[in-house]
């Protein structure tokens, strides 16, 4: 794949009175064309800020901007590349769905949609049919003549992808856009997004603060705190082996096996562990793991291990997960065992103090 979007030591700071806000501070980003970007923050981060410099509705304060190998703003300059026509062109190029939709209420879904069309060359009747195509590929055919305000709040956002792709564009930027929607309607939309993404070949830039979007759709991923970019890379890299403190938090929060080390704090299952067994988590990377582990390690060393926990989940088509043993025998086959798993590169920590307890990461 080629870079489609390069942001390179892009920063935005605001003036308040005589106190200078800093939005996005130095961030060096590459969009591939294909990706599905998901841009992870909490609010404040400066990540709705940074999407917006994509399209020049945020002018960066330095650094510069290329699309699709056009160099489109570059603040040593102070100037923009594109003015006038050429702005509302290239913007036409970048479709933009926002969390609150940002519908015209007193428009019926046919003609907001319509509405994005009125710069486009197609004659009257070509805009009409590509509106009723553009309904059918989001699902909304049959309401094409109801408002806004007959709409559910999925159905809203389906109007909103359908008028952001009304020019054809070749990059999407999503900004909260599944924030406002309960959970089940938020898996319709993304799997929604993710069908857009295969059938039309759009990249996708995805703005969130919640983990569990960018797990489901995305095949980059990076994470934002304070205005910077403090991790970033392929989301099974990322997922596999998180670095920073808030990325860990971020994927804990998407994490049924974390939830479960939480309850056990609550409990005294630890303490009433014998002399002879550890409760252990071993998290799994289907990438690395082909061997049955719990087979052999029981097969073929001094101890038993009972599952107590598991949780196995798919993160584009590869098996992640995690699983909680009791390990029991004598302390010399634990450690055998133990050898074992780090022979086969297997992550996994001894549950001695819960608060200390990672999903992910290296082995311990």
């Amino acid at each position: 794949m080629s870079a489609l979007i390069e942001l390179d030591q892009v920063s935005v700071s605001f003036h308040q009175g005589k106190r200078e806000i800093v939005a996005v501070d130095n961030v060096t980003l590459t969009v591939e064309k294909g990706d599905i970007y998901g841009i992870i923050g909490y609010s404040g981060a400066g990540k709705s800020t940074l999407v917006r410099t994509i399209n020049l509705l945020q002018k960066p304060t330095s650094g510069s901007i290329r699309v699709d190998g056009t160099t489109v703003y570059d603040a040593v300059k102070s100037s923009s590349a594109l003015t006038g026509k050429k702005l509302r062109d290239f913007r036409q190029n970048i479709g933009m769905i926002f969390q609150h939709f940002n519908l015209l209420s007193e428009k019926t879904v046919f003609n907001n949609v319509l509405f994005a069309l009125n710069h486009s060359p197609l004659k009257e009747k070509e805009r009409e049919e590509k509106v009723r195509e553009l309904l059918t590929l989001v699902e909304l055919d049959t309401l094409a003549d109801k408002y806004p305000a007959q709409l559910s709040g999925g159905q809203k956002q389906r109007v909103a992808i359908a008028r952001a792709l009304a020019n054809d564009p070749e990059i999407l930027l999503s900004d909260e856009g599944t924030s406002a929607l309960d959970p089940k309607t938020t898996n319709q939309i993304l799997d929604l997004l993710k069908s857009l993404h295969e059938r039309l070949g759009i990249t996708i830039v995805l703005i969130t603060h919640e983990m569990q979007v960018v797990k489901e759709i995305a095949n980059k991923i990076a994470v934002m705190q304070d205005g910077r970019v403090i991790e970033s890379g392929d989301l099974l890299e990322i997922f596999g082996n998180p670095k920073e403190e808030l990325t860990k938090q971020f994927i804990a929060t998407t994490s049924a096996t974390q939830r479960f080390v939480e309850n056990i704090a609550n409990t005294d299952m630890l303490s009433q562990l014998t002399a002879d067994e550890e409760l252990i988590i071993m998290n799994f990377d289907g990438r690395n793991s082909s061997v049955p582990i719990i087979s052999v390690i029981s097969k073929n060393y001094d101890v038993v291990a009972s599952i107590y926990f598991g949780n196995v989940e798919l993160l584009q088509q590869i098996a992640f997960g995690s699983l909680i043993i009791v390990l029991k025998g004598p302390a010399a086959a634990r450690a055998e065992a133990k050898d074992y798993l780090h022979s086969q590169k297997v992550d996994f920590q001894v549950l001695d103090e819960i608060e200390e307890v990672e999903i992910g990461g290296d082995a311990e």
